[in-house]
């Protein structure tokens, strides 16, 4: 087995840590509201979730505040706006989470001053309004996390206080999506004596009815749940090198490597190879920095997209899963000094499945960023196009030139009006091209050109 630290030393001096914000990384948007009421000194956001918009091809960031659900248009993020405030089920709550399951985004919150439930939020008709369709403390008052498998229907509530006790893990369909029914509950597995192998589930992960229990000291449990009145445990992970509390787990594509975190100080996250489900066999584990935190880590591609807490978003580069390489960061939080980690502040979450590209993240003190990923390094290079791309004239009147780079590459060029809305999307090849302006009206525009290998919003004026 080998063993790997990524340790960004190697990228700065040991007396400038924090000298350097951002790495192959553009910071697109950021929003805050410092004036709202904070919890334990400095805490306004938990977790943050993407939707988009299959009918209108608009993206949205959901951020999640201590008493409310904030819902923002990020489809030319640099005209991020606000369009949505919906108030939580409960109130003061340091932990709220959501999922979204085709237009509808489903709810839950833990450690709040009052007991919450399950809100379901009909999204489509943004931006104008987000109408709530269901709130009701039946099927859970507090619970940490929420997670929705939507090829199976199913929605998973792990740890879920509910009126009637306490439950592992409960699972539930989503046929209805307006009306979840329970499924049944988690069959717990036990030992040899008959006692059960653990008593919560932190989060989890599912694909194919096949369920990733990260369970806190007890490790990570894989269980068969596709008969819920039979379910079978299939592995177990609980002795491996730093391990600690175990915290939240993804797979990749392929299914066969599983990357999770545990949620300690200074622990790495850590990638196991599952190919043999009942023996997983640990790859590597690696951290932004000896004493980082990390948080949430997601697959995308060969990407890991990882939210580090004070260290804020990193991206790493795994097509060589033995030697993950740092491709690009941000750091939301450039507060703490220079190496210096003081736990649970910075980034908490980051969700980095928008069409788009643009990664979205959310900093407990900071608010909400949207950013871009750049190109150009990790094993799979890539061309940064950004030098060779040209709109003009700026302002214009009868239409706009659009120089590209001497390929033969195809471009998506999509044009938005001062609001986000979508006026005209067209394929553009041609290395210049003329765009015909006279149908728009004078005013403000973003065209975005973006392909594969390249994104880019341009602030065009219309004379």
């Amino acid at each position: 087995m080998r063993k790997i630290y990524l340790i960004l030393f190697i990228l700065f001096s040991i007396n400038g840590l924090k000298a350097q914000q951002s790495l192959n990384m553009e910071l697109l948007a950021q929003w805050n509201n410092t004036t709202l009421p904070k919890i334990d000194g400095d805490q306004l956001w938990s977790d943050i979730m993407g939707y988009h918009d299959s009918v209108t091809n608009k993206e949205y960031a959901i951020l999640f505040g201590n008493d409310s659900l904030y819902f923002f248009d990020i489809t030319v993020p640099t005209m991020t706006k606000l369009v949505a405030t919906i108030d939580g089920y409960s109130t003061k709550s340091i932990n709220r989470d959501a999922e979204i399951y085709q237009h509808y985004a489903y709810c839950v919150s833990e450690r709040s001053s009052s007991l919450g439930g399950l809100q379901i939020l009909d999204l489509q008709y943004l931006p104008d309004s987000v109408h709530e369709v269901y709130r009701s403390d039946a099927l859970t008052v507090q619970a940490h996390t929420i997670f929705i498998e939507e090829a199976r229907k199913r929605m998973y509530i792990p740890q879920n206080s509910t009126k009637m006790g306490f439950s592992a893990l409960d699972i539930f369909s989503l046929n209805n999506p307006e009306n979840p029914t329970k499924l049944a509950s988690l069959q717990v597995p036990t030992n040899d004596l008959g006692e059960p192998q653990f008593a919560k589930v932190h989060e989890m992960y599912s694909r194919n009815d096949t369920v990733y229990l990260s369970c806190y000291d007890n490790g990570l449990y894989i269980m068969d749940l596709t008969n819920l009145n039979s379910q079978k445990l299939l592995g177990v992970i609980a002795n491996y090198p730093q391990r600690g509390t175990n915290h939240s787990s993804w797979l990749n594509e392929k299914g066969n490597m599983l990357m999770f975190t545990d949620e300690n100080q200074g622990s790495p996250i850590k990638l196991f190879d599952i190919s043999d489900i009942s023996n997983p066999r640990q790859i590597v584990y690696f951290n932004s920095h000896p004493n980082a935190l990390p948080h949430n880590a997601y697959w995308k591609n060969n990407m890991a997209v990882v939210s580090a807490y004070e260290d804020g978003v990193y991206m790493y580069d795994l097509t060589d899963v033995t030697n993950p390489k740092v491709h690009a960061f941000y750091d939301t939080y450039p507060l703490n000094a220079d190496g210096v980690y003081n736990g649970f502040h910075g980034c908490w979450g980051v969700w980095p499945y928008l069409p788009s590209g643009n990664i979205i993240a959310s900093d407990i003190s900071e608010g909400l960023f949207v950013m871009k990923p750049k190109f150009g390094v990790g094993v799979n290079e890539n061309i940064n196009w950004n030098s060779d791309v040209e709109v003009y004239p700026n302002p214009a009147t009868k239409f706009v030139n659009i120089k590209l780079p001497n390929q033969s590459e195809k471009f998506d060029l999509s044009i938005f009006d001062s609001r986000g809305i979508l006026i005209k999307k067209l394929e553009i090849q041609a290395n210049n091209t003329t765009i015909n302006t006279e149908e728009l009206k004078v005013g403000f525009y973003a065209f975005k050109l973006s392909n594969v290998h390249y994104s880019k919003t341009f602030k065009i004026i219309i004379e």
